[in-house]
Protein backbone atom coordinates (compact mmCIF):
# COMPACT_ATOMS: atom_id res chain seq x y z
CA UNK A 1 0.00 0.00 0.00
CA UNK A 2 1.14 3.41 -1.14
CA UNK A 3 -0.32 5.87 1.36
CA UNK A 4 0.14 9.56 1.98
CA UNK A 5 -3.01 11.83 3.89
CA UNK A 6 -5.39 8.91 4.00
CA UNK A 7 -6.78 8.97 7.22
CA UNK A 8 -10.28 9.92 5.84
CA UNK A 9 -10.09 5.97 4.35
CA UNK A 10 -7.13 4.14 5.10
CA UNK A 11 -8.55 2.62 8.57
CA UNK A 12 -11.70 0.97 6.19
CA UNK A 13 -9.55 -0.63 3.90
CA UNK A 14 -6.70 -1.86 6.45
CA UNK A 15 -9.55 -3.59 8.03
CA UNK A 16 -10.79 -5.03 4.82
CA UNK A 17 -7.68 -6.36 4.15
CA UNK A 18 -6.37 -7.78 7.71
CA UNK A 19 -9.19 -10.14 7.79
CA UNK A 20 -8.03 -11.91 4.95
CA UNK A 21 -4.69 -12.43 5.91
CA UNK A 22 -3.08 -15.36 7.73
CA UNK A 23 -0.56 -14.31 10.56
CA UNK A 24 2.67 -15.15 8.37
CA UNK A 25 1.06 -12.49 6.13
CA UNK A 26 1.80 -9.15 5.95
CA UNK A 27 0.31 -5.46 5.41
CA UNK A 28 3.66 -3.02 3.51
CA UNK A 29 2.83 0.65 3.76
CA UNK A 30 5.05 3.05 2.28
CA UNK A 31 4.18 6.63 3.51
CA UNK A 32 5.20 9.44 1.61
CA UNK A 33 5.50 11.64 4.29
CA UNK A 34 1.65 12.43 5.59
CA UNK A 35 1.36 15.56 7.31
CA UNK A 36 -2.54 14.43 8.53
CA UNK A 37 -3.36 11.85 11.12
CA UNK A 38 -2.30 9.04 8.55
CA UNK A 39 0.57 7.18 10.75
CA UNK A 40 -1.36 7.85 13.93
CA UNK A 41 -4.14 5.80 12.72
CA UNK A 42 -2.11 2.88 11.40
CA UNK A 43 0.08 3.15 14.41
CA UNK A 44 -3.22 2.58 16.38
CA UNK A 45 -4.33 -0.61 15.14
CA UNK A 46 -1.44 -2.41 16.35
CA UNK A 47 -1.09 -5.42 14.41
CA UNK A 48 2.28 -6.75 13.90
CA UNK A 49 1.57 -7.90 10.15
CA UNK A 50 1.68 -4.24 9.32
CA UNK A 51 5.14 -2.51 8.49
CA UNK A 52 5.53 0.95 7.59
CA UNK A 53 8.23 2.68 5.64
CA UNK A 54 8.97 5.81 5.26
CA UNK A 55 9.62 7.22 1.74
CA UNK A 56 11.28 10.49 0.63
CA UNK A 57 9.81 12.20 -2.20
CA UNK A 58 11.91 12.72 -5.41
CA UNK A 59 11.63 16.46 -6.50
CA UNK A 60 14.01 16.11 -9.66
CA UNK A 61 10.56 15.77 -11.65
CA UNK A 62 8.76 18.97 -10.04
CA UNK A 63 5.70 19.53 -12.44
CA UNK A 64 1.87 19.19 -12.92
CA UNK A 65 2.09 15.42 -12.92
CA UNK A 66 3.96 15.05 -10.38
CA UNK A 67 1.37 13.66 -7.79
CA UNK A 68 1.57 10.52 -10.38
CA UNK A 69 5.08 9.92 -10.06
CA UNK A 70 5.08 10.59 -6.03
CA UNK A 71 2.41 7.50 -5.86
CA UNK A 72 4.36 5.14 -8.18
CA UNK A 73 7.70 5.79 -6.00
CA UNK A 74 5.84 5.36 -3.68
CA UNK A 75 4.67 2.11 -4.64
CA UNK A 76 8.04 0.93 -5.75
CA UNK A 77 9.92 1.27 -2.16
CA UNK A 78 6.40 -0.38 -0.60
CA UNK A 79 7.46 -3.44 -3.14
CA UNK A 80 10.85 -3.45 -2.24
CA UNK A 81 10.32 -4.33 1.01
CA UNK A 82 7.66 -6.97 0.69
CA UNK A 83 8.70 -10.33 1.54
CA UNK A 84 5.96 -12.52 0.65
CA UNK A 85 5.72 -15.01 -2.52
CA UNK A 86 3.05 -13.11 -3.56
CA UNK A 87 2.47 -9.14 -3.50
CA UNK A 88 -0.93 -7.53 -3.74
CA UNK A 89 -1.27 -3.88 -4.68
CA UNK A 90 -3.44 -1.59 -2.87
CA UNK A 91 -4.82 2.11 -2.39
CA UNK A 92 -5.01 3.73 0.54
CA UNK A 93 -8.89 3.89 0.07
CA UNK A 94 -10.53 1.30 -1.63
CA UNK A 95 -12.01 -1.63 0.04
CA UNK A 96 -11.28 -5.15 -0.67
CA UNK A 97 -14.54 -7.53 -1.02
CA UNK A 98 -14.89 -10.96 0.70
CA UNK A 99 -12.80 -13.66 -0.25
CA UNK A 100 -10.17 -11.69 -2.39
CA UNK A 101 -7.06 -12.91 -1.46
CA UNK A 102 -8.64 -16.60 -1.22
CA UNK A 103 -9.60 -16.36 -5.21
CA UNK A 104 -6.46 -15.06 -6.24
CA UNK A 105 -4.11 -17.25 -4.53
CA UNK A 106 -6.07 -20.13 -6.02
CA UNK A 107 -5.79 -18.73 -9.97
CA UNK A 108 -1.32 -18.45 -8.62
CA UNK A 109 -1.99 -22.01 -9.09
CA UNK A 110 -1.96 -21.77 -12.52
CA UNK A 111 -0.85 -17.99 -13.69
CA UNK A 112 1.68 -15.63 -12.63
CA UNK A 113 -0.21 -12.28 -12.67
CA UNK A 114 -3.59 -12.01 -11.67
CA UNK A 115 -6.00 -8.91 -12.79
CA UNK A 116 -9.56 -8.53 -11.72
CA UNK A 117 -12.78 -6.07 -12.10
CA UNK A 118 -13.86 -3.99 -9.46
CA UNK A 119 -17.02 -1.88 -8.38
CA UNK A 120 -17.15 1.71 -7.84
CA UNK A 121 -18.39 3.68 -4.73
CA UNK A 122 -18.92 7.01 -3.43
CA UNK A 123 -17.10 8.46 -1.00
CA UNK A 124 -19.72 7.55 1.48
CA UNK A 125 -19.40 3.81 0.52
CA UNK A 126 -22.47 3.86 -1.92
CA UNK A 127 -22.03 1.46 -5.31
CA UNK A 128 -22.35 3.66 -8.31
CA UNK A 129 -21.05 0.83 -10.97
CA UNK A 130 -21.21 -3.02 -10.03
CA UNK A 131 -19.53 -3.91 -12.49
CA UNK A 132 -16.67 -1.98 -14.05
CA UNK A 133 -15.76 -3.75 -17.02
CA UNK A 134 -18.24 -6.28 -19.26
CA UNK A 135 -15.48 -7.68 -21.35
CA UNK A 136 -11.75 -8.68 -20.45
CA UNK A 137 -9.87 -5.18 -21.29
CA UNK A 138 -6.43 -6.46 -21.39
CA UNK A 139 -4.82 -7.47 -24.73
CA UNK A 140 -2.43 -10.34 -26.08
CA UNK A 141 -0.09 -8.08 -27.47
CA UNK A 142 2.40 -6.07 -25.35
CA UNK A 143 1.80 -3.44 -28.20
CA UNK A 144 -1.47 -3.00 -27.47
CA UNK A 145 -1.19 -3.44 -23.55
CA UNK A 146 0.70 0.08 -24.28
CA UNK A 147 -1.33 1.78 -26.12
CA UNK A 148 -4.73 0.91 -24.58
CA UNK A 149 -3.78 0.28 -20.90
CA UNK A 150 -5.89 -0.79 -18.64
CA UNK A 151 -3.59 -2.21 -15.73
CA UNK A 152 -5.36 -0.52 -13.27
CA UNK A 153 -2.67 -0.99 -9.52
CA UNK A 154 -5.27 -1.90 -7.13
CA UNK A 155 -6.91 -4.29 -9.04
CA UNK A 156 -3.41 -6.60 -9.54
CA UNK A 157 -1.68 -9.49 -8.33
CA UNK A 158 1.73 -11.19 -8.92
CA UNK A 159 4.28 -13.13 -8.08
CA UNK A 160 7.45 -11.76 -6.53
CA UNK A 161 9.34 -14.13 -8.81
CA UNK A 162 9.14 -11.23 -11.15
CA UNK A 163 10.88 -8.46 -9.49
CA UNK A 164 13.70 -9.14 -11.28
CA UNK A 165 11.81 -7.84 -14.34
CA UNK A 166 9.98 -4.77 -13.14
CA UNK A 167 12.63 -3.68 -10.54
CA UNK A 168 13.99 -1.04 -10.49
CA UNK A 169 11.51 0.94 -12.19
CA UNK A 170 12.27 3.39 -15.13
CA UNK A 171 13.38 6.45 -13.66
CA UNK A 172 11.02 8.59 -15.89
CA UNK A 173 7.52 6.39 -15.88
CA UNK A 174 4.55 8.37 -14.39
CA UNK A 175 2.63 4.72 -13.75
CA UNK A 176 3.75 1.81 -11.59
CA UNK A 177 0.75 -0.05 -12.95
CA UNK A 178 1.41 0.16 -16.79
CA UNK A 179 4.67 -0.65 -15.82
CA UNK A 180 4.17 -3.70 -14.42
CA UNK A 181 1.18 -4.91 -16.22
CA UNK A 182 3.16 -4.23 -19.45
CA UNK A 183 6.41 -6.21 -18.17
CA UNK A 184 4.34 -9.20 -17.02
CA UNK A 185 1.91 -9.55 -20.25
CA UNK A 186 4.97 -9.87 -21.49
CA UNK A 187 7.01 -12.17 -19.18
CA UNK A 188 4.32 -13.66 -17.43
CA UNK A 189 0.95 -15.71 -17.72
CA UNK A 190 -1.71 -13.14 -17.16
CA UNK A 191 -4.80 -14.21 -15.98
CA UNK A 192 -7.96 -11.31 -16.06
CA UNK A 193 -10.59 -12.02 -13.26
CA UNK A 194 -14.24 -10.70 -14.48
CA UNK A 195 -15.60 -11.13 -11.29
CA UNK A 196 -14.83 -7.86 -8.68
CA UNK A 197 -12.84 -8.88 -6.06
CA UNK A 198 -12.75 -5.15 -4.88
CA UNK A 199 -14.10 -1.62 -4.54
CA UNK A 200 -12.61 1.13 -5.81
CA UNK A 201 -13.64 4.66 -4.08
CA UNK A 202 -14.20 7.65 -7.17
CA UNK A 203 -14.48 11.16 -5.48
CA UNK A 204 -12.42 14.30 -5.52
CA UNK A 205 -8.98 13.74 -4.07
CA UNK A 206 -7.43 10.91 -5.51
CA UNK A 207 -4.61 10.81 -7.71
CA UNK A 208 -6.27 9.30 -10.60
CA UNK A 209 -8.80 11.97 -10.64
CA UNK A 210 -5.93 14.69 -9.85
CA UNK A 211 -5.74 15.45 -13.60
CA UNK A 212 -7.29 15.14 -16.68
CA UNK A 213 -4.65 14.30 -19.23
CA UNK A 214 -4.61 15.77 -22.88
CA UNK A 215 -4.49 13.19 -25.38
CA UNK A 216 -1.50 14.66 -26.60
CA UNK A 217 0.29 13.96 -23.34
CA UNK A 218 -1.29 10.27 -23.08
CA UNK A 219 0.43 9.53 -26.39
CA UNK A 220 3.74 10.71 -25.38
CA UNK A 221 3.42 9.02 -22.05
CA UNK A 222 2.13 5.33 -24.26
CA UNK A 223 5.41 6.67 -26.50
CA UNK A 224 8.02 6.87 -23.57
CA UNK A 225 6.45 3.95 -21.83
CA UNK A 226 6.80 1.88 -25.16
CA UNK A 227 10.24 2.52 -25.73
CA UNK A 228 11.37 1.72 -21.56
CA UNK A 229 9.33 -1.50 -21.83
CA UNK A 230 11.48 -2.97 -24.73
CA UNK A 231 14.39 -1.17 -23.32
CA UNK A 232 14.15 -3.09 -20.45
CA UNK A 233 13.16 -6.32 -22.39
CA UNK A 234 15.90 -6.02 -24.33
CA UNK A 235 18.28 -5.85 -20.83
CA UNK A 236 16.62 -8.91 -19.22
CA UNK A 237 17.38 -11.07 -22.55
CA UNK A 238 20.95 -9.99 -22.60
CA UNK A 239 21.15 -11.14 -18.99
CA UNK A 240 20.20 -14.45 -19.65
CA UNK A 241 22.08 -14.82 -22.51
CA UNK A 242 25.06 -13.81 -20.65
CA UNK A 243 24.06 -15.97 -17.96
CA UNK A 244 23.68 -19.01 -19.99
CA UNK A 245 27.34 -18.59 -22.17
Amino acid sequence: MAAYNGERFIKQQIDSILCQLNSEDELIISDDGSTDKTLEIINSIQDNRIKVFNHEKENSHKDEYSSFRYATFNFENAIKNAKGDYIFLTDQDDLWLKDKVKKCLELFKTYDCVVHNYQVIDENGNVIKNQFWNKNPLHKSLFMNVLDNHFRGCCMEFKTSFLKEILPFDKDIIGHDYWIGSLLSYFGKVYYEMEPLMQYRSYTGTVSAYKKTSLAYKLHHRYYLYKSVLKRIKQIKNQGKNENE
